[in-house]
């Protein structure tokens, strides 16, 4: 028979809390000590210290009842709600963790969360080519954020995350159990932002062995299919975060719509309560002593309202300090998520060129990682030994007499004479036609390899011929892979152009394009060495293509003398 397992999520709690005496001490007036009974227990975990809290709330007239009743009539005064909970604090080797259980996870007041915990697992453990959802939010100031999912699971390179302008905040996937220490086959679906959900085993021993194996797991290096989720690095020079704040200051001072300090605003919603966003119906906004309900989506000019009658601290202050609660009902009675002020803020300020961006509490500098990530994305495309054996391009290789061909067709038709088209089929100065590309058509690429890669080559000595290299292998690769009509155009054009000796396989759609590059100057052909221009368009190319599961690899076409 199976362990049994329960579906939970889990939160490290940070070093903010040192006993469980200063727990209890933040409890009077948050959501635990609303509770109409409560209790506190020490189970025994052996290896773990542990203690519990288990609650019930006095019962609530259900959300929906007000509205029903107007369109229904009178209903039982007895449609009620209730809600329950409990919480269990383990200590395993100085790592402490929460688990709740109902509503248990409220009780955690957010000071205390390791607010990086789940994300800093999962991208440590989630097999890279098995991530099943993304949500992350773009360094715009517009607060705008996006979430892919893909329940089967796919590589993270197919989903598009762009790692200079968008910040991970969630990320889901499946893991080896056998890396969790469990004894399961199938591979265990996770999902990591601030705290970490997975089931775990309803079993002491096996879950304390669990919680030591994912303290190890978050101690490791980050492996490099996911290095980009911690490469935008928050501002850390105190006077810039200084000034930073004082602009914010000087911004939350205004109306919503006023804007003279070029500092731009706008609500989110924080990533940790994503999902829960479809079931709110209101949000309490508490900045100061006061308490503010706004019915519906979160109002920007309610926080900066709140933020302007702040006088004893500035503005910003008084962000940080203030909590917004997201609530099920119209009347903010029935909380269901909530995070710090400043997290349902999204804000961006122009300092001398500079873009710098608040995100979740925190501000961050745009653009300061771009080309370390531009060059860390196409690494892995330069591989130490090429798939393909092109050979190499002669310096005194001249068309045949008569030709009026000219560079790259010269070296293409070589290739296909010298290797045969069953290996590389010259299909350089060729056309696929569609109805959108016109009557020329497009050029679908200058060699076919042997396994039906794309090919294109190129020679140059600038950044001009390899965007267009680039370019060119984009629109090819894209307009394969989505339009029938210029499948079925490229497999007739190879049909022909071969003489029958080459055939697409029934159902072919492009899943390789290799950029074969002859660089006219001594420097060996590296990502570095690439021009900084080629280097962007050739990140843009690979990630377009990764959406639809199309590898890329560059090789350099070697010359002789």
């Amino acid at each position: 028979m199976p362990n049994p397992t329960h579906e939970v999520t889990i939160y490290r709690l940070s070093g903010a809390v040192p006993d469980i005496d200063a727990f209890l001490e933040t409890l009077p007036g948050t959501y635990l000590d609303e509770s109409a009974s409560d209790d506190i227990a020490f189970p025994e975990y052996a290896g773990a210290g542990a203690v519990a809290f288990h609650w019930r709330r006095a019962p609530a007239p259900a959300p929906w009842v007000k509205a029903a009743t107007h369109l229904i009539g009178p209903l039982p005064h007895d449609y009620e709600t209730l809600d329950c909970g409990a919480l269990l604090q383990l200590d395993v080797d100085g790592d402490r963790y929460a688990i709740g259980f109902g509503s248990g996870f409220r009780a955690i007041p957010e000071q205390f969360k390791d607010h990086g915990f789940g994300l800093r697992f999962t991208i440590r453990a989630v097999d890279a080519d098995k991530v099943r959802s993304v949500v992350r939010r773009s360094m715009t100031g517009l607060g705008r954020q996006d979430a892919t999912h893909v329940p089967s699971g796919i590589p993270i390179g197919h989903i598009g995350v762009s790692e200079y302008t968008e910040l991970v905040g969630r990320l889901a996937g499946l893991v080896d159990p056998h890396d969790l220490g469990l004894d399961r086959g199938k591979p265990v679906r996770v999902e990591g932002s601030a705290g970490l959900r997975l089931r775990i085993p309803l079993d002491r021993d096996r879950l304390v062995a669990l919680l030591r194996r994912i303290s190890e797991i978050c101690a490791r290096t980050v492996p490099d299919d996911f290095a980009f989720v911690e490469a935008v690095t928050p501002v850390r020079d105190d006077w810039r975060l200084d000034d930073l704040d004082r602009r914010l200051d000087d911004r939350l001072r205004g109306a919503a719509g006023e804007d003279d300090t070029g500092t731009r605003l706008a609500a989110a919603v924080p990533m940790d309560l994503a999902d829960l966003a479809h079931q709110a119906r209101s949000h309490l906004i508490k900045i100061g002593s006061v308490e503010l309900l706004c019915r519906g989506d979160l109002d920007l000019e309610a926080v900066l309202s709140r933020c302007r009658l702040q006088h004893r601290v500035p503005p910003v202050h008084a962000l940080r300090r203030g909590e917004v609660r997201m609530c099920e009902d119209d009347e903010g009675r029935r909380v269901i998520g909530r995070a710090s002020a400043d997290k349902w803020l999204a804000a961006a300020v122009r300092v001398n060129e500079r873009e710098y961006f608040l995100v979740e509490g925190t501000w961050y500098e745009g653009g300061t990682e771009y080309f370390a990530t531009i060059r860390r994305r196409i690494a892995g495309l330069f591989r130490p030994v090429p798939s393909l054996a092109l050979p190499a391009w002669p310096d005194d290789l001249k068309p045949l007499p008569g030709s009026r061909k000219r560079g790259e067709a010269v070296y293409n038709e070589w290739v296909q004479d010298a290797l045969g088209k069953s290996r590389f089929l010259n299909l350089d100065r060729t056309g696929a036609r569609t109805e959108f590309h016109g009557s020329n058509g497009f050029e679908p690429c200058d060699l076919l390899g042997p396994d039906n890669e794309l090919v294109h080559v190129k020679a140059g000595k600038g950044t001009e011929p390899f965007s267009h290299l680039f370019s060119q292998a984009l629109v090819s690769a894209e307009a394969l892979y989505l339009r029938p009509d210029a499948r079925a155009s490229f497999a007739e054009l190879v049909r022909e152009t071969s003489c029958g000796v080459r055939e697409l396989p029934e159902g072919w759609r492009p899943a390789k394009v290799v950029l074969a590059m002859k660089v006219n100057r001594k420097a060996p052909l590296t990502p570095a060495t690439l021009f900084p221009n080629a280097q962007i368009a050739l990140a843009h190319l690979t990630q377009t293509l990764a959406r639809h599961g199309i590898e890329v690899e560059v090789m350099a076409v070697p010359r002789e003398g």
